[in-house]
C-alpha cells in the first residue's frame, strides 16, 4: 500500500483572492457539478454539503469501518462551546415586520405562532376570524420567509418545493403518478407505467430519498456542543480561511486488484472527491460573507444587507446550494463560536436590520431621562426617515436589546 495518497479537507487561505482566482475556484466548482448532474453522485454531493463538521464525521466514521483504502487521523474538538440557543418562531416574525407585504401582517402572524415544531402549516386547521382567501395569501407570503420549506403543510409537500427548486421533474412526476404502486412496493408496475427502467427508477429515488424531511426545528432541542466548519483567522489585514473537516487519507495500494476491491477504492475516491467539493463550496461562500461584513468582523459595525439571493448572483453558485452551505454551518473567530447565518442579513428599504437595531440603541442612549421615548414615539422616527414599523415591532426589537420600556426607563432614573 501506498500510504497518503490524498487528504479530505483543503486549506484555503487568503480570502482577498483576486477575481481571477475567484473564478477558477467557481470554474472548478461548477464544472464538477455539472458532471454530476442528474445522476447518484449529484445526490451525494448535496448530501454532503448539507452536513455540518459533525454530522459529516459520523458518515465518515461508518464509512472509514467499511472500507480498507480510508482511514483517519484524529480529528480534535475545536473550540468546541455550547450551542446557543435560537428562537426562531421570532426570527420568522422579524422577517415579517421588516419587509413590504400585500397581505394582513396579523394573518401572517397567527400562522407562524400556528406553525408545529418542524415549521409546517395545516391550512385546513380552524382561523377563527380571518377568511380563506387571507390564509391562503398570507400563508404564501410566510412560505417565501427563511428557511426555505417554512409553512409547507407536511414533509411530502416540502420534498416536493425541494425537488421543483432543482427541476426534478421526473422526481417529482413519480410522486405525483406513482405513490401508490410505491406505498405497496410495485416496483416493475412502476417501471411500466412512467416508462422507466428499474435503474433509472432507483436513481430518481436516490434524488427523492437525498431531500430533507423538515425545514427547521422549532420546538425546544438539547443544548449540544457545536464544532467550527472553518476558521477564519486574520493576518496582516488580511482574513484566511481553513475549513476544519474530518482529516481522511486514501491508501492505494500496489499491484493489481480484485473487482470488489476496485469497487472499494473508487468508493473511497469519491468520498474525498465529495468533501473537496463541500469544503470548495463552503469557502466561496464564506469568502463573499466575510467581504461583504468586513466592517462588522473588524469594527463590531451594524451588519450590512446581505441576503441569499444576493450571495448566490456574487459565487455564482445556485440559491439551493448557497442555503445547503449556509444552513447548520458554524465558523470559528477570536476564539467564538457562530453561525455562518449570523452573517446574512435581510434588508428593509435598503437598512439592513443590524442598522435599525444600532439606531434604536443610540435614540435610546440620547434621550430626555425625564421623558424617555416610548414604542410610539420611536415609531414615529422611524417612519420619519422612511422605514415603517409598527409599535409591537419596536417592543420586540427593544426587549430583544434587553432595554425596558420607557415607564421602568423612567423609574430606574430616578431611583439612581
Amino acid at each position: 500500500m501506498k500510504a497518503l495518497a490524498r487528504t479530505a479537507g483543503l486549506d484555503y487561505t487568503k480570502n482577498q483572492e483576486s477575481p481571477k482566482m475567484k473564478n477558477k475556484q467557481s470554474l472548478r466548482l461548477h464544472q464538477a457539478q455539472r458532471q454530476q448532474a442528474f445522476s447518484p453522485a449529484r445526490s451525494r454531493f448535496v448530501e454532503t454539503l448539507t452536513k455540518n463538521r459533525q454530522e459529516l464525521a459520523v458518515e465518515l466514521r461508518s464509512l472509514i469501518a467499511a472500507n480498507p483504502f480510508l482511514h483517519t487521523v484524529s480529528d480534535e474538538v475545536l473550540f468546541a462551546q455550547a450551542q446557543s440557543e435560537f428562537d426562531l418562531r421570532a426570527d420568522l416574525l422579524n422577517q415579517l415586520h421588516t419587509g413590504r407585504w400585500r397581505f394582513r401582517l396579523d394573518v401572517a402572524e397567527y400562522i407562524i405562532e400556528a406553525l408545529d415544531d418542524h415549521g409546517f402549516y395545516d391550512p385546513a386547521q380552524p382561523a377563527p376570524g380571518f377568511q380563506p382567501e387571507e390564509i391562503a395569501a398570507a400563508l404564501r407570503g410566510v412560505q417565501q420567509l427563511e428557511p426555505f420549506g417554512i409553512g409547507c403543510r407536511d414533509s411530502l409537500d416540502y420534498i416536493r418545493r425541494q425537488l421543483g427548486l432543482r427541476n426534478e421533474r421526473m422526481a417529482l412526476r413519480i410522486l405525483d403518478e406513482g405513490a401508490e404502486e410505491l406505498s405497496r412496493g410495485q416496483i416493475s408496475t412502476l417501471c411500466r407505467k412512467l416508462r422507466l427502467t428499474e435503474t433509472e427508477l432507483q436513481d430518481q429515488l436516490t434524488v427523492i430519498r437525498s431531500c430533507q424531511l423538515f425545514p427547521c426545528q422549532l420546538g425546544p432541542v438539547e443544548n449540544a456542543y457545536v464544532q467550527a466548519d472553518v476558521r477564519l483567522t486574520l493576518e496582516d489585514g488580511e482574513f484566511s480561511i481553513t475549513p476544519l473537516s474530518p482529516q481522511v487519507l486514501l491508501d492505494i495500494p500496489a499491484g493489481p486488484l480484485s473487482p470488489q476491491l476496485k469497487q472499494y477504492l473508487k468508493e473511497a475516491q469519491l468520498t474525498l472527491d465529495l468533501i473537496d467539493q463541500r469544503n470548495l463550496t463552503m469557502q466561496l461562500v464564506f469568502q463573499c460573507l466575510v467581504r461583504r461584513q468586513r466592517d462588522y468582523l473588524l469594527q463590531d459595525a451594524p451588519l450590512a444587507v446581505c441576503r441569499l439571493k444576493e450571495v448566490a448572483e456574487e459565487t455564482g453558485l445556485h440559491l439551493s446550494t448557497v442555503s445547503r452551505a449556509c444552513a447548520h454551518k458554524y465558523y470559528e473567530f477570536n476564539g467564538r463560536i457562530r453561525p455562518f447565518s449570523d452573517l446574512l442579513c435581510k434588508a428593509l428599504h435598503q437598512i439592513s436590520r443590524d442598522r435599525i437595531e444600532a439606531q434604536l440603541k443610540r435614540w435610546i442612549a440620547e434621550e430626555d431621562p425625564a421623558v424617555p421615548l416610548d414604542d410610539e414615539q420611536l415609531a414615529l422616527r422611524f417612519q420619519n426617515e422612511g422605514v415603517v414599523l409598527s409599535r409591537r415591532r419596536i417592543a420586540d426589537v427593544r426587549k430583544r436589546l434587553n432595554i425596558s420600556n420607557s415607564y421602568q426607563r423612567k423609574n430606574m432614573k430616578k431611583e439612581l
